[in-house]
């Protein structure tokens, strides 16, 4: 099943952890910091499970187009809308990625 809602941040995890290892209990740091006591609750497990609070690396295949890579070709298409995917694949190669 895929998480719903949006990831915690690492502070926010790290502050959970270290209420707990302080002696709080899961409805006391739910409380604290106005989170729900589940969440409170599945980070402590993780934490123990893993003996850390990161996020693991999410599968599938790594993106081959940097950020970076993904603007120049967009601005080329901008600039020139009959540009050929040829000159795109060559000018792009100029930047030092291969297509």
């Amino acid at each position: 099943m895929a998480p719903h809602g949006k990831e915690l941040s690492e502070d926010l995890k790290k502050r959970i952890v270290a209420l707990h290892i302080d002696g709080l209990g899961y409805k006391k740091t739910s409380k604290t910091l106005k989170l729900s006591c589940s969440t409170v609750g599945k980070t402590i497990q993780q934490f123990h499970r893993t003996g850390c609070t990161q996020n693991r690396l999410r599968h599938g295949k790594p993106k081959k187009l940097s950020a970076r890579a993904q603007h120049h070709i967009q601005m080329l298409s901008l600039g020139n809308r009959c540009i050929s995917l040829a000159t795109i694949a060559a000018e792009v190669k100029g930047v030092g990625v291969n297509l």
